[in-house]
């Protein structure tokens, strides 16, 4: 079995010339490759699957986790995501979703078995469309802390897209000492394809790899306005300060781990904030990783190990009242019938058999001498109140123990009843 990360391939439009990527993607993908390679799983096995092509993806077979934003990008470009090819086995986790889900994608999140979310809106939107949807935060938590070696040599400070206002009111010997870096990169449309190179985007992940890599060795402090920076610092135990106009709904998990700073408090930014110890919490995070991974590629060797073993015999899988059913010849007419016996299972089949292979019949009653109450949504009778019933209903007789008294009395009164006995049935005065 292979292991699936999302490679951001961007797609493009013919009239732009150049294509904006943010290494906050790479990161994330980053973070599932390395807890890939914590659970042992050997480097070729780990392989890309592209993120804006995962519906019509046609490569190697794997499980793949998805932990990415879903959004009306994926509708302005010729893009391709949810629901994901057969060949890949998708495990929803760290998902942020911000659009109006198609049917088909609703109806997919409906059968993924919980899907994890980055951010409380993703949970509440999702729940509110009946799907089972917990809380994850980003997937980037996972990354590991640093060295106390490393982080005591760690001497710079690094400004990642800070708002123009931030830099404005921040303490003038950090604005000296700041190194200026962006997590924003352009990449030239060269006008032969609908998607960035694959040249392209391989860099753009090495770039993305580079920066965890240089912020991991080096950063003494981090100010940043990005949730892919602020969140792998957190993760390696780097202080970072989180700072932007307005935080979206994205950012609806880091708030519970370090202070978001908007407009508003910009006046209360601490800045000199100190590392922050998740190390149990991301413990836990990384259990349901590594849980919901194995428990998918269980799922599939199950499924292999059943579709590759051929049948001995043909099985017809109605029960014997489905065929029971077809059996007899009832009215083509709109007609009224009733069940007598309903403490048996098969009373309820028959029911199921009717609505499904007799739509014109309309059941009224149930009958039963000990049951009382209601039987799928008709009143249940005793046998000697039959005789309120209109003298056309067909009375069912799905009780083996019934079937001697109820046709001496049905009999009697001449109306029309069936005896059902195993696929057959025995019809009188109709």
């Amino acid at each position: 079995m292979k292991y699936g990360y999302l490679f951001y391939q961007k797609p493009l439009k013919p009239q732009m010339k150049t294509r904006p990527v943010n290494l906050g993607d790479p990161i994330q993908s980053y973070a599932v490759k390395n807890l890939y390679r914590e659970m042992g799983i050997p480097e070729e096995d780990i392989i890309p699957v592209p993120r804006y092509d995962l519906a019509n993806y046609d490569g190697e077979e794997c499980v793949c986790v998805v932990n990415s934003a879903s959004n009306y990008e994926e509708l302005a470009y010729d893009s391709y995501f949810m629901p994901p090819s057969n060949k890949v086995h998708a495990i929803p986790m760290s998902l942020h979703i911000h659009r109006k889900l198609s049917e088909a994608e609703l109806a997919y999140y409906q059968t993924c078995g919980g899907v994890g979310c980055r951010d409380l809106y993703t949970v509440e939107y999702l729940r509110g469309l009946g799907v089972d949807a917990y809380l994850t935060g980003c997937l980037t938590l996972t990354l590991p802390r640093r060295s106390e070696e490393i982080a005591k040599k760690a001497d710079k400070v690094y400004f990642l897209d800070v708002p123009s206002d931030v830099m404005k009111i921040m303490p003038q010997e950090l604005k000296e000492e700041g190194i200026v870096l962006s997590n924003i990169l352009r990449f030239e449309n060269t006008g032969y394809s609908n998607r960035i190179s694959i040249e392209d985007t391989y860099e753009e992940h090495r770039k993305g790899e580079e920066r965890v890599a240089l912020l991991r060795d080096t950063a003494r402090l981090v100010i940043t306005s990005k949730l892919h920076v602020a969140s792998p610092c957190l993760a390696m135990g780097i202080p970072v300060i989180l700072a932007k106009k307005h935080f979206g709904d994205r950012f609806g998990f880091i708030d519970r781990l370090i202070p978001t700073y908007t407009v508003e408090h910009y006046d209360e930014i601490d800045w000199n904030p100190q590392p922050v110890d998740f190390e149990e919490d991301k413990a836990k995070l990384k259990k349901v990783f590594f849980d919901r991974v194995r428990a998918a590629v269980s799922r599939v060797a199950l499924e292999k190990m059943w579709n590759e073993k051929e049948p001995i015999f043909e099985i017809d899988y109605h029960t014997a009242t489905f065929h029971a059913v077809n059996k007899i010849a009832f009215p083509e007419r709109e007609f009224s019938y009733a069940v007598w016996g309903i403490v048996l299972s098969a009373a309820f089949y028959f029911e199921e058999a009717m609505s499904s292979q007799v739509p014109q019949a309309k059941l009224i009653a149930g009958i039963d001498i000990a049951a009382e109450g209601s039987f799928c949504d008709v009143d249940i009778i005793k046998p000697d109140e039959i005789k309120n019933l209109p003298q056309d209903t067909i009375i069912i007789v799905a009780a083996p123990t019934a079937q001697n008294p109820a046709k001496e009395l049905l009999q009697e009164t001449g109306r029309p009843f069936v005896l059902l006995k195993g696929t057959s049935a025995e019809c009188y005065n109709f």
